[in-house]
């Protein structure tokens, strides 16, 4: 880890678990490694290892805290820190990270305060410029009535406002997926083998039970 190659320190973690798989320490650092890899899932699993083999030790909690905090998880990430801040009141790197995450979630509550406004202004800005163009860059404008013009802005509002609902779906989505397990390309990869090779293997018994009821049917028949 101090070379700064934590894929092959992964490796070295993952041995020594085999060799001592109730020492909370490897888990914890083989939790900082994945950390460093963006590996949150497995980072986050590592750091529940950690806490559930020694539930006293803080670092458990305040690892498990990085994790959720690295994937945007502020909320989760805080109560994470606390916890660790309950076993040793006195370690200011968790007092660090707390104050840390609250700045996040505060920053994170004002952005979702302004966002809506920022959306729906730009849609209205839009619309005005839509309505302005029309009066003053065509000879005849076919938005005469103000009325339809105030439609028309509403409608662009709506639209700058809809965009902000998708945009803030797609950053949760993104966010909540930081810590679903990776896909196990090598289990897929195993089953559809094995589905190729069952599939392969019935279908030649069913050519040789084909090829044995052939040869009987001819020989009957050469035979009579």
């Amino acid at each position: 880890m101090k070379k700064g190659v934590p894929a092959e320190a992964i490796l070295h973690y993952t041995h020594a678990i085999k060799l001592e798989p109730s020492n909370h320490l490897l888990y914890s650092n083989r939790s900082y490694a994945f950390l460093k890899l963006d590996q949150y899932y497995l980072a986050l699993e590592d750091a529940n290892q950690t806490i559930k083999l020694q539930p006293s030790w803080p670092k458990g909690f305040y690892r498990k805290g990085e994790v959720e905090f690295a994937a945007c998880q502020y909320s989760m990430a805080l109560m994470s820190y606390r916890q660790a801040l309950l076993l040793d009141p006195t370690d200011e790197s968790i007092q660090s990270a707390i104050s840390k995450t609250n700045k996040e979630i505060i920053r994170e509550k004002r952005e979702a305060a302004r966002r809506p406004i920022v959306f729906t202004a730009g849609g209205v800005g839009v619309g005005l410029l839509v309505v302005l163009a029309d009066q003053l860059l065509t000879q005849k404008p076919s938005l005469q009535s103000i009325f339809v013009q105030g439609l028309l802005v509403s409608a662009f509002a709506l639209i700058g406002f809809g965009m902000f609902k998708a945009y803030r779906y797609m950053i949760t989505s993104q966010r909540s997926s930081l810590l679903d397990p990776p896909i196990d390309l090598l289990g897929e990869m195993g089953a559809r083998t094995k589905n190729e090779e069952d599939h392969s293997q019935s279908g030649s018994n069913s050519t040789k039970k084909g090829g044995s009821s052939a040869a009987k049917r001819r020989y009957r028949m050469g035979k009579s």
